[in-house]
């Protein structure tokens, strides 16, 4: 098989791995484009399993990445969050966010795990990939493979609950009730769709604004996204587009602004409450769109 129909086949399952690696969809598609001009110098025809070979190509390269992220993360202003993928029903993401554990509260609770326990779990949680794969990708024995994973489920079991969550079919009501009651200033209606725990999280990155820690209580949550919504200009002939979009395979908020994307909200709705709301800023993460 030539290295373009290599590509065009397994694309989508390189990114979905390095994408729910590393949380951003430009370093994914940096480590795809590398792992392919570094298979074209080698001899394919001498490889037996090229899916297995690119897999392992890709998450290796990650999980090398991976070592440098986590201490420019450790310094990063604010709080961290992935980098928003949005997708249309033509493009070639699109079956990428139609799977599991692709969601923002997801992706986080990825980095709570190393690098490895986050391939394996990737791999057999999401990808449905045997053990035996597994370890060769990896490079671990079926026995390690097996305990990280089995680690893994009783550390965070909170990825269980993610899975139950995603195949809520209300989500697109809430959102869109949510969004009415911000521009209505409809505090009580506002106040009736947040859970008593709420917490918010935005990412700017030093780079707009954006709360440096995340934040509490529907009465700072409320008062933030009024400040927020203050900061968009919507009226004149530079208005600033509010809609509903797919984000991460999930009921989200897009504000577009004369010549950029400003904002990209994710939300976790759990029992018709919105649990979490994260927030991306950071123009460095919204390049992509």
């Amino acid at each position: 098989m030539a290295l373009d129909e290599l590509y065009q086949e397994y694309k989508s399952l390189l990114f979905s791995i390095a994408y729910r690696m590393l949380g951003t969809v430009s370093d994914a598609e940096d480590i795809i484009q590398d792992v392919f001009l570094h298979a074209g110098e080698v001899d394919l025809a001498k490889i037996v399993n090229k899916k297995a070979y690119l897999c392992k190509m890709v998450t290796n390269a990650c999980l090398d990445y991976l070592k440098s992220a986590r201490k420019k993360r450790e310094v990063y202003i604010g709080p961290w969050l992935p980098e928003p993928l949005l997708v249309q029903e033509n493009d070639p993401y699109v079956e990428v966010v139609k799977g599991e554990l692709v969601s923002f509260a997801a992706l986080l609770l990825f980095e709570k795990l190393t690098p490895i326990e986050r391939a394996v779990f990737i791999l057999r949680e999401v990808l449905e990939y045997e053990y035996v794969a597994i370890s060769e990708i990896v490079g671990r024995t079926e026995t390690t493979c097996r305990k990280i994973f089995s680690r893994v489920k009783k550390k965070l079991p909170e990825l269980e609950e993610e899975e139950i969550k995603a195949k809520s079919d209300r989500n697109e009501e809430i959102i869109g009730s949510f969004l009415s009651a911000v521009f209505e200033g409809n505090v009580k209606q506002l106040e009736n769709l947040l859970s008593d725990d709420i917490t918010l999280y935005a990412d700017g990155g030093g780079n707009v604004f954006a709360a440096i820690k995340p934040i509490h209580t529907r009465t700072f949550v409320i008062r933030f996204i009024k400040s927020l919504t203050k900061q968009l200009d919507t009226s004149g002939a530079n208005t600033a587009k509010v809609q509903i979009a797919n984000v991460n395979g999930e009921t989200g908020v897009v504000a577009v602004g004369v010549d950029n994307v400003q904002n990209v909200i994710s939300f976790r709705v759990l029992n018709n409450r919105i649990q979490e709301i994260f927030v991306v800023r950071n123009p460095e993460k919204l390049k992509h769109i």
